[in-house]
C-alpha cells in the first residue's frame, strides 16, 4: 500500500531536532574553513562555551577580549586613529598572542604561572590558554596578566 505523506500534517517538534542538527553541521563545516581566523585557533567546535561562568563580569569581559584578540590595549589604536602598537621590548606588532605566548619578556612570568607547559613540554597554543578545556585555569591567565601589569589595561 502506498500512501503520500501530507508534510503539512506533521509537527514542528517532529523535525525541529533534525533541521537544528543539519544547520549546526552546516554551520561547522563552513566555521572549518576558516582556519585563518583568529578565533577559530581558540574555539574549533561551534557550541556554547562551557567556561562562560565566571562571577565577576570583569572577568568574563577579559576572557572574551582575550579569545577574540581584540583589546584596548591591542586593538584601540583603530579608535583612536593612532599608528598599530607595537612591543616595548621587541618591537613586534603588539597581539594577544604576542603577550600570551611568545614575547620573550614574558618568559619568567610564563614558567610561574603556566608550568604545567614546561613541566610536560607541551607547546603553548592559545585553545590550551584560552579555550573550554585549557591546560592551565583561567585564573592562572588573570594573574599573569596582573603580574604583568596589562590586566586592568585590557
Amino acid at each position: 500500500i502506498e500512501r503520500q505523506v501530507d508534510i503539512k500534517c506533521i509537527p514542528y517538534t517532529d523535525y525541529k531536532h533534525s533541521l537544528k542538527r543539519a544547520i549546526q553541521k552546516n554551520w561547522q563545516l563552513e566555521w572549518d574553513t576558516e582556519i585563518h581566523n583568529k578565533f577559530h585557533c581558540v574555539k574549533p567546535t561551534l557550541r556554547e562555551w562551557a567556561s562562560c561562568r565566571h562571577r565577576e563580569r570583569f572577568f568574563e569581559v577579559v576572557l572574551c577580549r582575550l579569545r577574540l584578540g581584540h583589546t584596548d590595549l591591542t586593538h584601540g589604536y583603530l579608535l583612536r586613529a593612532e599608528a598599530a602598537p607595537k612591543c616595548e621590548h621587541c618591537n613586534e606588532s603588539l597581539s594577544v598572542m604576542h603577550i600570551l605566548i611568545t614575547c620573550p619578556k614574558y618568559h619568567h612570568e610564563r614558567t610561574i604561572f603556566f608550568s604545567t607547559f614546561f613541566r610536560n613540554h607541551v607547546p603553548f597554543h592559545p585553545a590550551l590558554l584560552l579555550g573550554d578545556e585549557p591546560l592551565v585555569p583561567h585564573h592562572q591567565v588573570f594573574k599573569f596578566l596582573d603580574s604583568i601589569g596589562i590586566l586592568h589595561r585590557l
